[in-house]
């Protein structure tokens, strides 16, 4: 994970910014007081989503069960009548 430091000079952050909606890393801020990780609002989003759904009671054994199946005994999407 690449780190900056608070203090440095000439910090650039829309530049940063835009390096970490392109690259989808994190980047390490760091400061004499503590340290801090910023992410894009997509990836704060995807994580929110799945703390969300692994807080469902049985979500994750479902989901392990169903990737489990044999794609023979899978339904293709196309064949659903919706």
């Amino acid at each position: 994970m690449e780190t900056i430091k608070i203090n440095q000079p000439q910090l650039d952050f829309p530049k940063i910014i835009a390096e970490i909606n392109q690259k989808h890393q994190p980047i390490l801020i760091e400061e004499t007081t503590g340290k801090a990780v910023l992410i894009s609002v997509q990836e704060w989003n995807e994580i929110q989503e799945t703390l969300y759904l692994q807080s469902i009671p049985s979500m994750v054994e479902s989901i392990h069960r169903e990737a489990s199946t044999p794609i023979e005994e899978c339904i293709n999407i196309q064949d659903i009548d919706w």
